[in-house]
């Protein structure tokens, strides 16, 4: 068993003691408190964080008014009225929270000029006055401006004590109104609040002074920084944000290290992807700390706890701040401490639950979340959710795949009888490609979790057995669960007998020469050329649209990672339409009728995927009990999709 000793120690942060070294770290808005279905949403995170072993568990961004520091037009909070609708819920939450022994935060912000152009919003204010391109007026500061922010932090910090909250998170990253004053980037006044960093410091640490002042020594205060804001040569870099922190010591308890900026949250790293190192905030965190004499936290990709446990032995951080982390597993904590971490299903970083930025979204639940390894995650329906199991069935699961899996998983738990049949030699479906990828060894962790969760129960597991139409038929099964997956499309194309199946890369790569060619942009294609390429390969990805239908399908958070890697390993030809596959590359038509010629030592398709729909429906014909289809022979879709309408099919039984 790995040793997580460091994980599991107390720790004194201002006047409390956190009982671990694991918190969550801020995440959704507490405006959602009053907003349908996605009030919900917060409640349950909350809730699951605090109950899963959290030390603190911080309500996440959260506006300290609604007339220029709200980045969306939420239902307002009037922070001089304790009788305000919302102050029961909160009351509600945060009780909740901390009786699982959390200390219960939340993260006060302002968006500064970055604000919206929303319903009562009529100006922007900021270090520097201008006009922003979409013409909204940004007015610079006066002091008369700075006193009245740091008065609505004060009343936001004080009316959110009376509803029980430990304390507050300031931010004062990722490019908000504090973080707009600290950069050089984007403050240029020539007065007392600019200029040096010890100027630019100053309306910061006016405001944190105000907010210690006025709440006491008994009220924890964390700050959120961006140990780098990662804008390029330009701007703030972590020797500034380590002084500035030093600075601010005397009014805080605990800083938080993050990275970036919201407008480019992705490429500026404050959200980190799959195409980056896990933990990628640590060099950041260490310097902070060395700076300082108080606790320090540290957010990003810290997916096991194998790597939280690194990061606090190495004394890179005092805590480890964990966001989507908890929405993949809000056990996480409690498993480290039981010696169950081997049970933890690790955030995959694909942005299921987090596809971009809520400006301009439809702001419901089944358009802005989901997770591809916790199908329950957001299910906010708690009729469905507390609906028990029926009397035990015999039930039969036909396929060994996500969907398959998480279907016999699922009904075993739920008390049923399961008989799991995989017509190959080994569990996990389309996922044994992870085996052989340079970006998905979450996904292959995933894939082995979901094994092991199957090997651990009674699931009678049968391999190499065909599911059959007979078979079905002579079941004695009480419910049939059928997830036969999907398989590679085949385009019509002259000499495609010369081609290779992307999947078939993946089970044997010897079979690639060094010059490759990729027909199809989808998901399958882009990220089957990023993996040729880090192979050392030189791979050029063919498509008849253009570089805009790019794994058009993919989440768009995950998109821009994705688009990124693409640019720098992979080469591109758009307007392209293939006529011909040959032995040594193919012919094409571009936008003007002219024949092109490339060059190639392999062809790959990578044309999609198709449901076994006939072959699922065929079995399905043949059952007398009821039947459910599941997955890739629905619709070929992702992960998410496969995993969600299994569970949910199993969790009726």
């Amino acid at each position: 068993m790995a040793d997580y000793a460091k994980l599991l120690e107390p720790l004194q942060v201002g006047n409390k003691v956190y009982k671990n070294r694991m918190v969550s770290a801020p995440i959704y808005c507490g405006t959602f408190i009053n907003i349908p279905d996605l009030g919900d949403v917060l409640q349950k995170a909350m809730r699951e964080r605090a109950r899963g072993g959290a030390a603190s568990v911080t309500i996440g961004e959260t506006p300290v008014d609604f007339v220029g520091a709200s980045r969306e037009p939420f239902p307002p909070i009037d922070y001089t009225d304790l009788n305000d609708p919302s102050m029961p819920k909160f009351k509600d939450m945060i009780s909740y929270m901390k009786a699982q022994g959390a200390v219960a935060l939340i993260e006060l912000s302002h968006c500064g000029e970055s604000v919206e152009k929303i319903p009562g919003v009529e100006y922007g204010i900021g270090p520097m006055g201008y006009t922003r391109p979409d013409g909204m007026q940004v007015y610079a500061m006066d002091e008369e401006r700075m006193q009245m922010v740091i008065e609505h932090f004060v009343q936001a910090a004080k009316w959110f004590r009376e509803a029980g909250i430990d304390g507050v998170m300031i931010h004062t990253g990722h490019g908000w109104l504090l973080h707009q004053f600290l950069s050089s980037r984007t403050n240029h006044r020539n007065d007392e609040y600019g200029g040096s960093l010890e100027n630019r410091a100053r309306f910061p640490l006016m405001l944190l002074k105000a907010v210690r002042e006025a709440m006491g020594k008994d009220f924890v205060i964390e700050i959120r920084v961006s140990g780098e804001e990662c804008m390029g040569e330009e701007g703030m870099h972590v020797d500034e944000t380590a002084a500035f922190c030093k600075m601010a010591e005397p009014y805080i308890d605990l800083i938080n290290v993050s990275v970036g900026t919201y407008r480019n949250p992705i490429l500026s790293g404050e959200f980190s992807s799959m195409f980056q190192e896990k933990g990628l905030n640590r060099r950041e965190a260490k310097v902070i700390k060395e700076a300082v004499s108080i606790p320090v936290s540290v957010v990003g990709g810290i997916t096991s706890p194998e790597v939280a446990q690194e990061l606090i032995a190495g004394g890179y951080c005092d805590l480890v701040a964990l966001g989507r982390v908890l929405t993949a597993d809000p056990e996480y904590p409690n498993k480290v401490a039981a010696g169950r971490a081997d049970d933890i299903a690790e955030c995959i970083r694909c942005f299921r639950c987090f596809q971009g930025p809520l400006e301009g979204v439809e702001l419901t639940v089944e358009k802005m979340f989901g997770c591809s390894v916790n199908p329950s995650a957001f299910c906010i329906d708690r009729d469905f959710l507390e609906r028990k199991p029926g009397a035990p069935k015999k039930v039969l699961v036909v396929g060994g795949g996500v969907a398959g899996m998480t279907a016999a998983i699922t009904a075993c738990d739920r008390g049923h009888d399961v008989t799991l049949v995989e017509s190959s030699d080994k569990l996990g479906g389309l996922l044994f490609f992870t085996d052989n990828d340079h970006y998905k060894e979450g996904l292959k962790r995933f894939r082995d979790l979901l094994i092991r969760r199957v090997q651990e129960r009674p699931i009678t597991l049968k391999l190499n057995t065909k599911a059959t139409p007979e078979m079905i038929a002579g079941s004695d099964a009480d419910h049939i669960i059928i997830a036969v997956g999907s398989c590679p499309v085949t385009p019509a194309v002259e000499g495609v007998e010369h081609a290779v199946q992307a999947l078939d890369v993946y089970r044997d790569k010897s079979i690639v020469g060094q010059n490759v060619i990729i027909l199809g942009g989808g998901l399958v294609g882009c990220e089957t050329a990023i993996d040729l390429a880090q192979d050392g390969k030189d791979v050029t990805i063919v498509i008849r649209k253009d570089e805009k239908a790019l794994a058009k399908g993919s989440y768009p958070m995950h998109r821009v990672g994705l688009m990124d890697e693409m640019r720098k390993l992979v080469r591109i030809r758009t307007g392209l339409q293939v006529t011909k596959i040959q032995k040594d590359g193919i012919t094409a038509q571009d936008a003007e009728g002219k024949e092109v010629l490339l060059k190639a030592d392999t062809v790959v398709l990578a044309m999609g995927m198709k449901a076994r729909k006939d072959a699922a429906e065929t079995l399905k014909s043949a059952a007398k009990v009821p039947c459910d289809l599941v997955g890739d022979c629905v619709e070929a879709a992702k992960v998410y999709d496969a995993g969600r309408q299994a569970w949910m099919a199993a969790w009726v039984l």
